[in-house]
């Protein structure tokens, strides 16, 4: 018998899951939110429960090195996510387990949340509800406001999202720059310019974060990034906290070289005591950009498709790493 173990989510029930598992003659599936409320997160609480898993099912839970190196037959970790910056890929590699995630799940979803911030930014609508709510609206606090027609959109990686972004936006922008030193068909595309990082965003009026957390892009909007900026300029991230040095874009902020910040993401997830909260220029949004009725749904069941393709045939349908 097949084990699958699920070691947290936030999902109302598995009823999607359990449609996909029925394609397995026969499969134990433990459910760690039963055993403790939002389930087991935590490497060392985690490890007894895992042991003997064929397949790891995550949404928050930390699986780290002494995690995998604890199981003894797993062949898949799979996430319920895009992003797997929880998960030590090159451990799992090294044990010849697969990690999966779900890159198409949410791609309108997330795109039309970063437009909304972009937006809110440009027309400085959250900044003129809290000055009217507050009783101290004035013109001239929530100038300047600039045609978006004369201005420059500059998209930090070009994949799924940031394709569905810039066809949305092209419309709204003289515009669209791209960096994205990993896209190659650049040609089928001739409507945007690709760009080198520091000509990029240093031309722009609003840059938009569209890449996963990781070595090579952790605090990559630093200090001296800011510092190749237009005075003023507008910050967009809905990808991950990590990509953006918030201590520099709080000195930014406070010297007026980012003009506004619309963020879905911050650094720690604790959005409530993040000192983002207060600013006056910063809109933040508790990631929340991922969702819909439709794409939760779909998350399921394409989380629950890798794990039963990966038992069956030996692989998952969205495969992160190489074995």
């Amino acid at each position: 018998m097949m084990k699958i173990v699920i070691a947290d989510y936030y999902y109302p029930d598995l009823n999607e899951e359990y449609k996909v598992f029925e394609r397995l003659a026969e499969v134990e599936v433990v459910d760690l939110t039963k055993i403790s409320e939002g389930g087991i997160k935590e490497p060392d609480s985690l490890i007894p429960y895992v042991k003997d898993a064929d397949a790891l099912i995550v949404q928050f839970a930390a699986i780290d090195k002494s995690v995998i190196d604890s199981m003894e037959r797993c062949k898949v970790i799979a996430r319920y996510a895009i992003g797997v910056d929880t998960i030590d890929i090159e451990a799992a590699s090294a044990k010849g387990i697969y990690v999966a995630n779900v890159p198409d799940y949410c791609i309108g979803e997330v795109a039309d949340t970063a437009i909304a911030h972009i937006m809110n930014a440009q027309r400085k609508i959250t900044l003129a509800n809290r000055l009217l709510l507050a009783k101290e609206f004035d013109m001239d606090k929530i100038r300047p406001i600039r045609r978006m027609e004369h201005e420059v959109l500059c998209l930090i990686g070009f994949g799924h999202i940031a394709r569905n972004v810039a066809a949305k936006m092209k419309a709204f922008f003289q515009e669209i720059v791209i960096y994205d030193p990993y896209f190659k068909d650049c040609a089928s595309y001739p409507e945007f310019r690709f760009l080198g990082f520091e000509e990029a965003v240093s031309g722009a009026d609003v840059i938009s974060l569209h890449v996963p957390l990781n070595g090579s892009t952790m605090h990559m909007l630093s200090e001296d990034a800011f510092r190749m900026m237009k005075d003023g300029v507008v910050i967009v991230n809905t990808a991950r906290g990590g990509l953006i040095d918030e201590a520099a874009l709080i000195k930014a902020l406070d010297s007026g070289k980012v003009g506004y910040c619309g963020l879905d993401v911050v650094s720690t997830e604790d959005f409530e005591h993040s000192p983002l909260l207060s600013k006056e220029h910063v809109l933040l949004t508790p990631h929340m950009g991922w969702c819909s009725e439709e794409a939760v749904v779909e998350l399921q069941r394409k989380t629950a498709e890798n794990v039963v393709e990966t038992l069956l045939h030996g692989k998952p349908v969205y495969c992160v790493n190489k074995l």
